[in-house]
């Protein structure tokens, strides 16, 4: 995520907050990470390891089947798009 200016803190905070309910439904132990100043600041990271692309699709497609998960979701994200300019998603293969 890019954080606005001085709200990488309060987008750590929420995806805290999301993170028992992400698990809740499957999903893995993630990793969160600031910049230490270096290129763009104000940056978050949400990492987290899966299987495959297919094991990604499945997951998130069962979370959208569950109306709890996706009532929890909508008012995180509601939450966290004030805090937010932006969000880049990369998907990488693990080689070692």
């Amino acid at each position: 995520f890019q954080a606005k200016p001085g709200a990488s803190a309060g987008v750590v905070a929420r995806m805290k907050e999301f993170q028992p309910i992400f698990e809740k439904h499957g999903g893995p132990v993630c990793r969160i990470y600031t910049d230490q100043l270096s290129g763009h600041t104000d940056r978050v990271v949400w990492e987290f390891e899966i299987e495959n692309l297919t094991a990604l699709e499945n997951l998130f497609w069962a979370a959208s089947q569950n109306a709890d998960y996706v009532k929890a979701y909508e008012e995180w994200y509601q939450s966290l798009t004030p805090l937010i300019e932006g969000a880049t998603v990369e998907l990488w293969n693990r080689e070692m």
